[in-house]
C-alpha cells in the first residue's frame, strides 16, 4: 500500500487507533451563540469520523464563560450542555472514530473587556490590531480555573467522550502561564519553569484524581513560542517529561502564538512552509515514550505519510486537511489521490469564525452542509449549457452532472480555469494550482462535455439547444477614466503576473485591493520601486486576516510606498499625477503603470440570451466581481437548484 505508515494502528492507553490520521481541534463556529451543540456541528464531526479519521478531537470547548474566545464557541461549563455533547460524542463514535473533547480557556484572548491571564502584560494583536491588557489571576481565580477544567472533563466523560485533550497551545491561557514573556508572577505560579508549569500540571493532576487512569487525557503542547524571550523548545522538552509523569496519554505538538504566527512567511498562510511541527515533534518524541502527534500546515496526504514514515511523529493531527476533505483517509487508503480536495490555506475558514460567522470552505462548498441531502438526483433531467470554465463554471458543471443533468461546458480560450489561472502567479499563491488541478481532474472523470475555444453566442446556443444556460464568464478590467498621454501604455495586472513586461525602476499600481497589493509585491521583490495609489484609506481590505497580515508585512519589508485617500488625476508620458490626502497635487515617476483599480462583470451576452433560452442564470464574477470562494459556492448552489 502506498501510504502504509499512515494506516498502521497505534495504541493509546488501551484504545487501538485504526490508523495514524487523527483530527485536531479546529474552531468552526457551528455551535449556537450560547455555546450549545447544534445539528450542523454533529453532522460535521460525524462526517469526518465516517471519512476514516481514527480519532476526532472536537474543537476547543470553553471551560468557563470568561474563557470564551469567539462568538459561537462550544461550551462545556455545566450540565446544561450535556445532552448536546452526548449527541456529538455518539455521532463520532458510531461512525468509527474515538471521540475526544478539547478543553480550552483563552486567557487574555478571551472575549469581553476584562480578560484574565498570568500577568498584566499588554499586547497588540498583529492580525486584528486590537490592544489587549489582561488582569493577573488571583489564587482564587486559578483554583476556580482548575476546578472548571476538572468539571468540564467530568462532563465530557458523562457525555460519552472517550477522552479529553487539555488545550495548552497557540498562546491560550495555559501557554500564557508557561511563557516567561507573559508570566511575570513572583508567586508559586511564576518565576522559573517549575513555577510556570504548576497550573497546567495541576489541571492534569486534578482531572486524573477524579476520573482515574481509565479515562485518557491528551495535552496540546506549545513546543516553541517562536519568540526570542518566549517559551522555548528546551523548556518544552522538560515540560513534556512532566506531563508524561503526570499520566498524559499523548502530546499534540503545536508552535507559535498570535505574536509569532505572522513572522517571516507565517505558520498558516498560503505562503507558509509545509510540514507543520515535524522538527519540534522529533525533539519532543526523542525524550518521550507516549505517542506524539504532529500538527500545523500539512496539506497533502504524501506529507502526512512522509512525516510518520520519518519517525518524527507517531501520528498526524490534521485540521484544515480534514476540514476541506472529510474523506481524506478513505481516499488515501484506496489511493484515489486525485480525488482528495486539498486545502489551499486561503484561511477563509478561520476568517469567518473570527468575524462571528460559521466556517465554510473555499475549495469544498459542501463543508458545513453535511446534514443536507445535496447529492440527490434531479427529478427532471435537463440539458444544461455553461459558459465559462472558471471555478464557478466548473463547480456548476460538476454538481449538475452529478445530479444527472446533461451538461456541456464552453470555454472560449485554450485552457481551463478562467482567472484562476492567474492566481498561482501572485507571490505566495502557488497553492491555487492544487485547486485548478483538482477541478480539471474531476471534469475529466465526469460526464461533462467540455468544448474548448468555443465562446457563448447565438451559434453555440443553436448548436446546443439548452434548457438551462449558466453564464460564468467572469470579469473584465475597468478602464482608466482620467486623461492618458498619447502612446502611453496602461497595463493590466497580467503583464506582471505572467512576466510579459519587466518593471522599470519606478512603477505605479493604481488600486490597492488584494490584486494591486500583490502586484506591488511582485514588483518590489525584484528590487524595483513600487507605489500603490488608492482612493480608500486602507490596503488589501478584501483579503482574509491571516494572508493579509503576511502581505502587509512583505510590503513594508520591501519598502512599497502607499498613496492612500488619493485621487488619480492624469497619466502622462512618464508620470502618474494624483491628488494626495492633503489635497496636494503630486507627480509620481512611472516607468510602468498597472491598472488594478477594479473589474466589471463580463456578461455582455446575458440580456440577449434571456430572449433565446427559457432559463438563464448569472453566477460568480459575471454577476458581481468578488472572489474564488463566492464563485465556487454559487456554482455549487446553482448546480443543486436546477
Amino acid at each position: 500500500m502506498k501510504f502504509e505508515h499512515l494506516f498502521e494502528p497505534i495504541d493509546l492507553k488501551g484504545f487501538l487507533l485504526k490508523n495514524r490520521i487523527t483530527m485536531s481541534a479546529m474552531p468552526t463556529g457551528f455551535s449556537s451563540t450560547k455555546g450549545y451543540v447544534t445539528g450542523k456541528m454533529v453532522s460535521y464531526y460525524a462526517k469526518r469520523a465516517k471519512g476514516g479519521a481514527s480519532l476526532v478531537v472536537v474543537e476547543g470547548a470553553a471551560v468557563e464563560d470568561r474563557g470564551r474566545i469567539y462568538l459561537s464557541q462550544l461550551m462545556a461549563s455545566d450540565d446544561t450542555y450535556l445532552s448536546g455533547l452526548n449527541e456529538l460524542a455518539e455521532g463520532i463514535k458510531k461512525n468509527g472514530a474515538f471521540a475526544v473533547l478539547q478543553l480550552q480557556h483563552g486567557g487574555r484572548f478571551a472575549m469581553g473587556s476584562n480578560p484574565v491571564s498570568a500577568s498584566d502584560v499588554s499586547f497588540t494583536c498583529p492580525c486584528t490590531r486590537r490592544n489587549i491588557v489582561s488582569a493577573p489571576m488571583t489564587d482564587d481565580d486559578i483554583n476556580a480555573t482548575i476546578t472548571s477544567f476538572t468539571n468540564a472533563a467530568i462532563l465530557a466523560k458523562k457525555a460519552g467522550f472517550d477522552m479529553v485533550e487539555v488545550g495548552g497551545g497557540y498562546g491560550h491561557l495555559l501557554s500564557q502561564f508557561l511563557s516567561p514573556r507573559t508570566n511575570k508572577r513572583n508567586d508559586k505560579y511564576g518565576g522559573d519553569l517549575e513555577g510556570r508549569m504548576k497550573l497546567p500540571l495541576g489541571i492534569i493532576e486534578s482531572i486524573k484524581g477524579v476520573l482515574g487512569d481509565g479515562f485518557p487525557i491528551g495535552y496540546q503542547l506549545m513546543a516553541d513560542e517562536l519568540l526570542d524571550d518566549g517559551f522555548s523548545l528546551d523548556e518544552a522538552k522538560t515540560f513534556a517529561g512532566k506531563l508524561e509523569e503526570g499520566g498524559v496519554a499523548y502530546l499534540s505538538v503545536t508552535c507559535g502564538t498570535p505574536e509569532s504566527f505572522f513572522n517571516g512567511d507565517g505558520l498558516f498562510a498560503m505562503r507558509s512552509p509545509e510540514g507543520g511541527t515535524s522538527q519540534q515533534c522529533k525533539d519532543i518524541k526523542g525524550g518521550s515514550s507516549i505517542p506524539v502527534f504532529v500538527t500545523g500546515k500539512m496539506t497533502s496526504v504524501q506529507i502526512l505519510e512522509d512525516t510518520v514514515a520519518s519517525g518524527n511523529a507517531d501520528a498526524v493531527a490534521v485540521d484544515r486537511a480534514l476540514f476541506s476533505d472529510p474523506d481524506l483517509a478513505v481516499k488515501a487508503r484506496s489511493e484515489k489521490i486525485g480525488d482528495i480536495i486539498e486545502c489551499v490555506s486561503c484561511a477563509n475558514c478561520n476568517d469567518r469564525v473570527m468575524k462571528g460567522l460559521g466556517a465554510d470552505c473555499t475549495v469544498n462548498p459542501r463543508v458545513g452542509r453535511e446534514s443536507e441531502s445535496v447529492s440527490s438526483e434531479a427529478t427532471v433531467k435537463r440539458k444544461v449549457l455553461i459558459a465559462g470554465s472558471g471555478p464557478g463554471g466548473i463547480m456548476a458543471a460538476l454538481t449538475a452532472s452529478e445530479r444527472g443533468h446533461d451538461v456541456t461546458l464552453l470555454e472560449k480560450g485554450p485552457k481551463l480555469g478562467g482567472h484562476l489561472k492567474a492566481a498561482p502567479k501572485a507571490p505566495g499563491k502557488t497553492p491555487w494550482i492544487k485547486m485548478l488541478d483538482y477541478l480539471s481532474n474531476q471534469l475529466k472523470e465526469s460526464g461533462v462535455d467540455v468544448k474548448m475555444e468555443t465562446a457563448i453566442d447565438e451559434e453555440s446556443l443553436k448548436n446546443n439547444s439548452p434548457d438551462v444556460l449558466i453564464i460564468a464568464t467572469g470579469i473584465k478590467l475597468k478602464k482608466i477614466t482620467v486623461p492618458v498621454a498619447e502612446g502611453r501604455e496602461v497595463d493590466g495586472p497580467g503583464v506582471v503576473l505572467f512576466g510579459k513586461k519587466e518593471p522599470g525602476e519606478n512603477n505605479v499600481v493604481i488600486g490597492a485591493g488584494f490584486i494591486g497589493s500583490e502586484i506591488a509585491e511582485c514588483i518590489a521583490e525584484k528590487g524595483k520601486n513600487a507605489t500603490l495609489v488608492e482612493k480608500l484609506p486602507s490596503v488589501a481590505r478584501d483579503m482574509d486576516l491571516i494572508n493579509r497580515t503576511i502581505l502587509l508585512n512583505k510590503l513594508e519589508e520591501y519598502g512599497v510606498q502607499f498613496c492612500l485617500n488619493s485621487k488619480l488625476l492624469e497619466i502622462t508620458e512618464d508620470k502618474v499625477i494624483i491628488e494626495d490626502d492633503t489635497g496636494k497635487k503630486v507627480a509620481l515617476k512611472a516607468d510602468l503603470v498597472i491598472n488594478a483599480s477594479g473589474f466589471n462583470p463580463a456578461n455582455d451576452f446575458f440580456h440577449k440570451a434571456r430572449g433565446l433560452v427559457n432559463e438563464v442564470h448569472l453566477i460568480g464574477d459575471a454577476k458581481v466581481p468578488r472572489n474564488i470562494h463566492d464563485a465556487m459556492h454559487e456554482g455549487y448552489q446553482i448546480g443543486l437548484d436546477i
